[in-house]
């Protein structure tokens, strides 16, 4: 009997506290105060990947070619290949803006700074969207807010590399925020903002405005249907095969210059192999793990789903590099996802005078679900000791001083990891990591004129092997400068050669 009086007054001081929320404090502090969180987390560890040397060849090409903007030269970036035009990758058009940047900061920090912003600022219109169309209570949208800021796959979008279609998930949440709410200057802003990051997401677009046309609204969703396929249809089968054969702006989907037509058709003639793609372990592992934080919620409102599905199938089917494949299949489903699982928050409760009641077992199963696969599965879990990503060991310490040997104009082929730090520079080429490197591939081209080896990166090889890798390098006109064998670091110099000239 004595607790019951301390039990009362506790149920009172959640009253209060739920009541002061409600009444607008909720709704002033939660969104900002987890969007400036997630942004200081995402930002802060990725800077930190970029110092460590923990990037790979993607977040490298995009800040080459974001530096040759700045320098008002062709951004064809020489780690995407020969001329290959930064429009070649998918029209990301939202890359020119951030070229006026460049001028000001390192164009590889600046893309992941941009990156991290723009998936912590999605919690802003998801947060709009559950309080303002779906009239979910605070703690659902708290809950909803924690299982996107939580989720390991923004995570893995704004720690790993640099890629444009991660831009593009605030942009899609907000297509359903200010369609929903009939604010139609933003929405078209979002729309645009989703079709600068690629081109291929105008299909998820065009398909978003059959629901806008089951809101009954008739004229803005037949003009998003329009606009989404002009826009892909337009760019990946018109102006790409026109353009395609000037060498300037050659149209890939992958950058194994499949298209996205090729990728269709083939699938279209071989059924069978379609459905074998589709089901591999990967696709199923990916899909899955989109799906579990959030308590497979979105499967409840497939109506809001669906706009993703076909984009979707195709890039579970398509054959795309292994570096950028994550990000492309999993950001557009990422926004598609959180916007479902909002809608069946709605379903699922009861509505109250003006905002719908959720059973708090399903808000703790949401959160304790997004908190235990943090833990467990996030690039930036605690068990992976973000904390410690800035700290340099020896072999990133030795990678670093051979870095600061070389010249900003010259021509270098170095491992994976360093070449984002070496970005700013015409012609930067990668070292193959899955073999063991040769000197005919190290020193092509020509004019290269440093090669840069981390052995931690290449295949394992003995003492022999190294000694006859370095007599063949010296036979192609190079020379050691730096031999840190027990750190696993080899710079090699050739003279001679000129990387603006070309020889």
């Amino acid at each position: 009997m004595s607790e019951l009086p301390l039990q009362r007054r506790f149920e009172r001081q959640v009253v209060r506290l739920q009541a002061r929320l409600e009444g607008g404090v909720g709704d002033r502090w939660i969104p900002w105060t987890a969007t400036a969180a997630l942004a200081f987390v995402l930002v802060w560890t990725s800077l930190a990947r970029v110092e460590s040397l923990k990037t790979g060849i993607d977040l490298a090409g995009y800040s080459q070619a974001l530096w040759l903007l700045g320098q008002g030269k062709m951004p064809q970036a020489s780690l995407f290949g020969t001329e290959v035009h930064l429009l070649e990758l998918h029209w990301s058009f939202i890359l020119y803006p951030l070229g006026l940047l460049g001028l000001a900061f390192p164009p590889a920090k600046l893309l992941v700074v941009t990156q991290g912003l723009a998936l912590a600022i999605g919690v802003l219109p998801l947060w709009w969207l559950a309080r303002q169309v779906a009239n979910l209570r605070v703690g659902a949208a708290t809950a909803l807010t924690m299982a996107y800021a939580l989720h390991p796959v923004t995570h893995r979008l704004g720690t790993e590399d640099f890629h444009p279609e991660a831009l593009a998930v605030p942009a899609i949440i907000g297509m359903a925020y200010f369609g929903a709410t009939k604010r139609w200057i933003w929405y078209w802003m979002s729309i645009a903002v989703i079709l600068a990051c690629r081109a291929d997401l105008g299909l998820a677009v065009a398909l978003w405005g059959f629901v806008v046309l089951g809101h009954r609204e008739r004229s803005v969703g037949v003009w998003t249907l329009g606009v989404g396929l002009v826009w892909s249809l337009g760019l990946l089968l018109v102006v790409q095969p026109i353009v395609g054969d000037t060498g300037v702006i050659a149209g890939r989907f992958g950058y194994d210059g499949t298209s996205l037509g090729e990728v269709v058709l083939s699938s279209m003639r071989d059924p069978v192999s379609l459905v074998q793609d589709l089901l591999a372990r990967e696709n199923i592992t990916l899909v899955v793990g989109l799906l579990a934080p959030l308590i497979f919620l979105p499967l409840l409102s497939l109506r809001y789903l669906a706009p993703a599905l076909p984009l979707g199938v195709i890039y579970l089917i398509a054959d795309l590099p292994a570096d950028a494949a994550f990000a492309e299949r999993s950001s557009m489903l990422l926004a598609f996802m959180m916007i479902a699982a909002t809608y069946a928050l709605n379903r699922l409760g009861n509505m109250g005078v003006d905002r719908v009641f959720l059973d708090v077992r399903v808000l703790t199963t949401l959160a304790a679900a997004s908190v235990l696969l943090f833990v467990a599965s996030s690039p930036i879990s605690p068990y992976e000791r973000p904390w410690t990503w800035d700290e340099l060991d020896e072999t990133d310490r030795a990678a670093v001083a051979a870095l600061d040997r070389l010249g900003p104009d010259i021509a270098v082929r170095a491992s994976p990891s360093t070449l984002a730090l070496l970005s700013e520079r015409p012609w930067l080429f990668s070292l193959d990591p899955s073999r063991e490197p040769s000197a005919a591939q190290a020193g092509f081209p020509d004019f290269t004129r440093a090669v840069l080896v981390v052995e931690r990166e290449i295949p394992e090889r003995s003492d022999v092997e190294r000694e006859e890798f370095d007599r063949a390098m010296v036979n192609q006109g190079f020379e050691l400068i730096v031999d840190d064998r027990d750190d696993g670091v080899a710079l090699y110099s050739r003279e001679g050669f000129s990387a603006a000239t070309g020889g």
